[in-house]
């Protein structure tokens, strides 16, 4: 990226030499830019687009078939069709309304791990989440805001695999050099509780960010007039931490998602889930990439 800048930079003020050496009626004053275009430099930042002009994509909506199915990454499991379903998401954001989700969940058994980490590898196809953001000047690819998943409480099996403490997903792509691993411990207004799915938003980090761990920041504020309680949920904090039991161990690669593969990660806090643990379930529906902010 530094190299192509340094071709524009170089490009605008050749131009404006050659442009002032010139011969003829045609040949402009030294330092001149033609019609007026100016020859500042070029903004390479990304910018935030505006409001709703990205549309959010459905990544999973919960219809198991041999392509989009959940396996065991650190763990055996399995994934079975079940007909619970987190319907419609209606928490208000600033981007488009969410795509439809289908009727269906996943029902995933999996067993302990011997860590306090449960990997779930997902074996669909995920978008590009990146896009561009059409400002003018501005050449790099821009991450989608967040990841936003339902998730159920975890029902134990034979033996209990502990408490789920929380929710992330683990984004991981490249190759040699360029490999990258990034996993994100997304946040949630409310636990899930009986057989209802709960909202997860994993915010992602800017384009480029380092590999390593990053945690979604949420605040929740209450109303006292209304009696209305809201969480807004904000950027990932600043990453690069090692990640336990990751995808690609060793990956040191920038963040740039255009071909990822998704891991859900069950947090148990500190303790390692038993082995002897297995039947456990859990219900995962409903994943898409939200395009604007949370």
């Amino acid at each position: 990226m530094r190299s192509l800048i340094a071709r524009l930079a170089l490009t605008g003020v050749v131009g404006a030499a050659l442009a002032g050496c010139g011969t003829g009626t045609t040949s402009l004053p030294s330092g001149a830019f033609p019609n007026n275009s100016g020859g500042g430099p070029t903004n390479v930042a990304q910018q935030a687009p505006p409001t709703n002009s990205v549309a959010d994509l459905l990544i999973d909506g919960g219809i198991v078939s041999a392509t989009n199915t959940y396996s065991g990454y650190n763990v055996a499991a399995t994934d079975a069709q079940s007909t619970a379903d987190a319907g419609a998401d209606a928490a208000t954001r600033g981007s488009q309304t969410p795509p439809a989700d289908p009727i269906g969940s996943h029902l995933v058994t999996f067993s302990g791990s011997g860590t306090p980490r449960v990997s779930l590898q997902y074996r669909g196809t995920l978008p590009n989440l990146t896009y561009t953001s059409q400002i003018p000047g501005d050449i790099m690819p821009v991450d989608y805001g967040a990841i936003v998943l339902h998730a159920t409480r975890v029902t134990p099996g034979t033996t209990s695999p502990g408490t789920l403490a929380n929710v992330a997903i683990e984004l991981a792509g490249g190759a040699n050099n360029t490999r990258y691993d990034v996993r994100i411990v997304c946040a949630t207004a409310a636990a899930p509780t009986g057989a209802a799915f709960a909202r997860y938003v994993c915010a992602l980090p800017a384009y480029g960010a380092a590999s390593g761990l990053y945690t979604t920041s949420a605040t929740t504020t209450t109303n006292a007039t209304t009696k209305t309680t809201t969480t807004t949920f904000g950027a990932a904090a600043s990453g690069g931490a090692a990640i336990e039991d990751p995808i690609t161990p060793g990956a040191t690669g920038s963040f740039t998602p255009t071909a990822s593969r998704l891991n859900v990660v069950l947090l148990f806090g500190n303790n390692p889930t038993p082995t002897a643990s297995t039947g456990n379930t859990i219900g995962l529906d409903y994943v898409y990439a939200e395009g604007g902010g949370q």
